[in-house]
């Protein structure tokens, strides 16, 4: 399967790298483009050229995105994932540098060159690169098997009450991939929370001893202060994992099909997912939304899988 990521690391963000690069007999990493969401678009680069170096993957050519939203400032989470986005991590600044081609010229000229329906796009962070693609060049969506995502959310939000932190910060982009018309699989916080990498999943990584899992430990087990009161458990949500781990092992994963609305006007509401779960308004499904994970199945394959990366 030929895969192309484009993501804000973020913690989360990296165990998801980590886990397309240690199935490369599975998926083809064509590239990974950046984004502005968690930290400024250059520390997301730098963030992804650290990750690929300790993989030992430097070969996966990068490509800096978007530094700004569509249409807002920049809301960034350096109260989550620290001030350089990758907190714990332990790793040294990058030796490697991004290519000089734009992500999204590299998107474009990625889908121009394939065949149709043979790209499948990862998006982690906010979806303005994606989005800017589709503006551009809307024939080229042809080209796109589907769109797995990670944003939004079926109920409550993370970063206001209303909504999730990848469409708040550009709720058009948002609104722009999922009425495109390409096939969408939509991981939300309802979803992803379920997802939790809790001491005892954290400590089985960090047992395979590697570069890799001691890069994954330093960033999964800093304390998160608050986490516990409002996930009932110790640990961090692994939410862009699920998006990856969705290409490998779709059995883990059960959903619906949606009509997805996403929020662009309204001070409360902003950045919100309207997910039409019971068909209410009986628009058309645009995304499938994934309800339930097998989170015990989901770890131990994960931690199985980053075993292969020395």
């Amino acid at each position: 399967m030929k895969i192309i990521i484009d993501t804000d690391p973020g913690q989360d963000d990296a165990l998801a790298i980590f886990l397309a690069l240690a199935a490369s007999d599975r998926l083809e990493l064509l590239g990974i483009t950046t984004v502005a969401g968690n930290v400024p678009v250059d520390l997301t680069t730098a963030n992804v050229l650290r990750l690929i170096e300790v993989a030992g993957r430097g070969d996966v050519p990068v490509y800096r995105g978007a530094s700004q939203p569509l249409l807002r400032p920049l809301k960034t989470a350096e109260f989550i994932c620290g001030p350089d986005g990758l907190e714990g991590a332990g790793l040294p600044p990058p030796k490697g540098k991004a290519q000089k081609k734009h992500a999204v010229q590299y998107i474009l000229d990625t889908l121009e060159a394939a065949e149709d329906r043979s790209i499948t796009l990862c998006p982690l962070g906010p979806l303005t690169n994606i989005a800017l693609a589709f503006a551009q060049r809307p024939d080229l969506k042809a080209k796109v098997a589907r769109v797995v995502l990670m944003g939004g959310a079926r109920d409550l939000g993370n970063v206001t009450p209303a909504a999730e932190f990848n469409f708040y910060v550009d709720p058009h982009a948002a609104r722009i991939v999922l009425e495109s018309g390409v096939p969408i699989v939509l991981f939300g916080l309802h979803a992803t929370h379920q997802a939790m990498a809790t001491h005892e999943r954290t400590a089985a990584i960090a047992a395979l001893g590697t570069p890799v899992a001691k890069s994954i430990h330093g960033m999964l087990s800093r304390h998160r202060p608050g986490a516990k009161a409002k996930f009932g458990v110790e640990g961090h949500p692994m939410h862009d994992p699920c998006v990856i781990a969705y290409l490998l092992w779709p059995d883990l994963f059960t959903g619906r099909d949606c009509h997805v609305h996403v929020e662009t006007e309204g001070a409360a509401t902003m950045g919100s997912s309207v997910i039409d779960w019971w068909n209410s308004t009986k628009n058309p499904p645009n995304a499938t939304v994934v309800d339930v994970i097998d989170d015990a199945q989901l770890f131990e394959r994960l931690t199985r899988q980053l075993a292969t990366l020395r």
